[in-house]
């Protein structure tokens, strides 16, 4: 099994193909919500690329929401 952590999303790769996106505590690691691409879809900044979620709607944001970014679970935010 492969995985990829960047910022506070996570990608599991497993060895039958199966991939899971998952959000994730910064300080302890714990699942906190499930994601899809959609939710992590950005578009590169002075890029005329289309990109488009999977509804066929285009994405303009150029970051990653706050949320996604800085996250934390009820255990650690006290």
């Amino acid at each position: 099994m492969y995985g990829l952590k960047l910022q506070m999303i996570k990608l599991k790769i497993q060895s039958n193909g199966n991939q899971t996106l998952t959000k994730v505590c910064n300080i302890c690691g714990c699942h906190i919500d499930s994601l899809t691409t959609d939710d992590i879809l950005v578009k590169p900044p002075n890029n005329d690329l289309a990109v488009k979620d999977s509804q066929g709607n285009e994405i303009t944001r150029t970051e990653l929401p706050t949320e996604l970014t800085e996250c934390k679970c009820e255990m650690c935010n006290d």
